[in-house]
């Protein structure tokens, strides 16, 4: 795996209303974990303000992810091409410190994982972003019909030597209907 790209946004924060447009330009990410594969670097801008409490990340990126079919197991090329909406809290302006006027650190789990000490982990904040995005159950095609559940045989590639599937129990009834209605349609 590629380093993470950590940007430091100190001159951000020390400068109320500042704002600095950053180029991405990242390496493909790889995270076995959750089994995400960027084909292609990571390409983009965000936009970096500082509005007192917070600094707002705004942009979009786009990206190749590879991904594979929930429904006939072949893999496949998804386009991705997300919006960056992120607001990392600035140390010292949690909520409770604001309604309660106290000047004190707030506990080590209370920090933005991405942003500490004014340092962003941008590949991580891409890496969360990318791992959203991708469906439950991504499908290379809505129209993809899967594999046959007797022999495996990817259906999209035609049809396999397997006999229908015969229904019994207490369907069967309304799969004679729905066959006696398909004959009369044709």
């Amino acid at each position: 795996m590629v380093d993470d790209m950590k940007l430091d946004l100190t001159e951000i924060v020390n400068n109320l209303g500042k704002r600095i447009r950053y180029e991405i330009d990242e390496p493909p990410i790889e995270d076995i974990d959750s089994g995400l594969k960027c084909l292609e670097p990571i390409k983009g801008e965000v936009l970096f303000s500082n509005t007192g409490s917070h600094i707002v990340a705004r942009g979009h990126f786009h990206t190749k992810l590879e991904a594979e079919c929930a429904r006939c197991l072949s893999d496949y090329v998804m386009d991705v091409s997300l919006p960056i909406e992120e607001a990392l809290q600035l140390s010292g302006h949690t909520p409770e410190m604001i309604e309660e006027h106290e000047e004190h650190e707030p506990p080590e789990e209370a920090k933005e994982p991405l942003f500490v000490d004014n340092i962003l982990n941008l590949t991580e904040l891409l890496r969360q972003d990318l791992a959203v995005a991708v469906p439950i159950k991504p499908l290379c095609d809505e129209h993809c019909k899967g594999l046959c559940p007797r022999c495996g045989q990817d259906l999209n590639q035609g049809q396999c030597d397997c006999p229908p599937e015969e229904v019994s129990g207490a369907f069967a009834g309304l799969a004679s209907l729905l066959e006696q209605e398909e004959e009369a349609q044709m």
